[in-house]
């Protein structure tokens, strides 16, 4: 509670009911904490259900409302909770919406929203940087594509940021972008494209186009592309996903 207090924000939380810290420990329920902060990265924190540390459940509690924090569940309890609420089936957007504000701070990226799921996997390399697109998720109100970038030095790790980025489907209709989830190891970076609004059903594929790779402060020393990833669009997911 302190690390959060300090600053650290709760980026991934996974709940496990039956889990082990080493292969002698007692198999106990705990919480899987991820924190993030800017300036001092990631940090990940086991939270056991052994009567001395704050319970996994109220920390759980705490992150309810919060539906960009997947809360995990063993598949007998997520079969129980099916059959008490139907799922909903998921739907591709029907048509052409306004990109919500404020973005993409107001977009929500979570299994209710989830309407499919693309796989990329497309790699492409200018001036001895590598950047890989692998995969689309598409959302009700907008859409998330997963990237890496690779730079042949570490001293360039603080330098991987998209720049110029531009989103159209085939029905030439251009989308509103911005590069989240950045983190940085070594020389590669790894992030998330938020694309705006919602791909209508209509589109049967998506190009995502990079000008360049670099630092925003300094676009003259940025290394040029384009990076061009033309995406299939596929089917929505099952309702059992």
């Amino acid at each position: 509670m302190e690390m959060i207090i300090d600053g650290w924000q709760v980026d991934r939380l996974h709940y496990a009911e039956d889990s082990a810290l080493g292969e002698d420990d007692a198999h106990v329920p705990a919480a899987f904490v991820e924190l993030v902060r800017p300036d001092q990265g990631r940090y990940g924190i086991v939270i056991p259900d052994d009567g001395r540390a704050l319970s996994h459940r109220a920390l759980i509690s705490m992150f309810r409302e919060c539906p960009h924090i997947w809360k995990h569940r063993g598949a007998d309890r997520i079969h129980q909770m099916a059959a008490d609420v139907p799922m909903a089936t998921p739907f591709e957007q029907p048509e052409w919406t306004e990109v919500v504000d404020p973005f993409p701070g107001a977009l929500v990226f979570s299994p209710g929203t989830l309407r499919a799921v693309d796989v990329v996997d497309q790699v492409q390399a200018a001036g001895g940087m590598t950047l890989a697109i692998t995969s689309l998720e598409r959302f009700r109100d907008g859409a998330r594509a997963r990237f890496m970038v690779q730079a042949p030095e570490a001293r360039k790790r603080k330098q991987l940021q998209l720049l110029d980025v531009h989103v159209r489907d085939d029905l030439s209709r251009s989308y509103t972008t911005a590069v989240t989830e950045g983190h940085h190891d070594q020389n590669r970076t790894e992030g998330a494209l938020v694309i705006g609004p919602g791909v209508p059903a209509d589109a049967r594929e998506v190009v995502i186009t990079v000008g360049a790779v670099g630092d925003p402060r300094h676009r003259d020393e940025a290394t040029a592309g384009p990076w061009e990833f033309p995406v299939q669009l596929g089917h929505p997911v099952p309702a059992s996903a």
